[in-house]
């Protein structure tokens, strides 16, 4: 059974710049207040999407509906979505339960929620953004001591870890209180060479020490290379950048 939309595809666009988004149906309007449901606020209530859904949609039941729905944002909303049966009973519910925890909550409250969402639909770049404004008015307000704080923190950290920036994600965990995914976070973060003396200290061992000695040293060619630059000859630089040259390619014909 085929689709019938509900009312007319309008060749001209509503445009909503809170939300990023430009609107030419019923249906990309439903679409874009569920999506971003978390950015939803009052403006979602002007006139102008009201006369637009009348008169560029042909839709005047429902720009009836929402006018007698105003000023109430989750009535004006749940009476767009639930119109002709659009959206289902469950997606409503949740879209307003949405609305209604974020509308007594503060600021910062809202954010990680909203991040929580974005998360959750593997967006995490947006989701560290409204991490990180959290975390400024929760610093700001000298509110680092609680559970939101450290939750905070947990959220950051696994979505820093995520993007390899094991340092920043180390420092989170470590404020968190999560030693396992801090130790392994900061061993991630570390060079070659930082890494081997941690090991060290570590391990006290003797062959351990010979074999790590062995992986961080380095190479002949670049060492030359760098005698070589240091010293400015420059028939052995040229000659040390040659054979560092032929070595490589070599290399890369060995892996290609």
């Amino acid at each position: 059974m085929l689709y019938e939309p509900i009312g007319l595809f309008s060749k001209t666009a509503y445009h909503i710049p809170e939300l990023s988004a430009s609107i030419h149906s019923f249906e990309e309007l439903c679409y874009i207040v569920k999506e971003k449901t978390y950015d939803i606020d009052d403006f979602i209530m002007e006139d102008e999407l009201i006369i637009y859904i009348r008169d560029n949609l042909a839709i005047a039941e429902l720009a009836d509906m929402l006018s007698r729905a105003k000023p109430d944002l989750i009535r004006f909303t749940k009476t767009l979505l639930s119109y002709r049966h659009h959206m289902s009973d469950e997606d409503i519910a949740g879209v307003c339960s949405a609305l209604k925890d974020g509308s007594n909550e503060k600021e910062y409250t809202r954010l990680i929620a909203r991040g929580d969402f974005f998360a959750g639909k593997g967006q995490y770049r947006p989701a560290i953004l409204l991490y990180e404004h959290a975390e400024e008015i929760l610093n700001e307000e000298n509110e680092t001591e609680g559970l939101t704080y450290r939750e905070l923190m947990l959220k950051m950290g696994k979505l820093y870890a995520v993007y390899y920036m094991f340092e920043r994600a180390a420092e989170c965990f470590s404020i968190a209180g999560d030693e396992r995914r801090t130790y392994f976070c900061r061993k991630l973060s570390l060079s070659r060479v930082e890494y081997a003396d941690m090991l060290l200290k570590e391990h006290p061992d003797e062959k351990l020490s010979s074999l790590i000695e062995e992986m961080t040293r380095e190479p002949a060619d670049i060492a030359a290379l760098r005698l070589n630059l240091r010293e400015d000859r420059s028939y052995g630089r040229d000659l040390a950048l040659q054979r560092l040259s032929e070595k490589l390619k070599a290399e890369y014909r060995r892996t290609s």
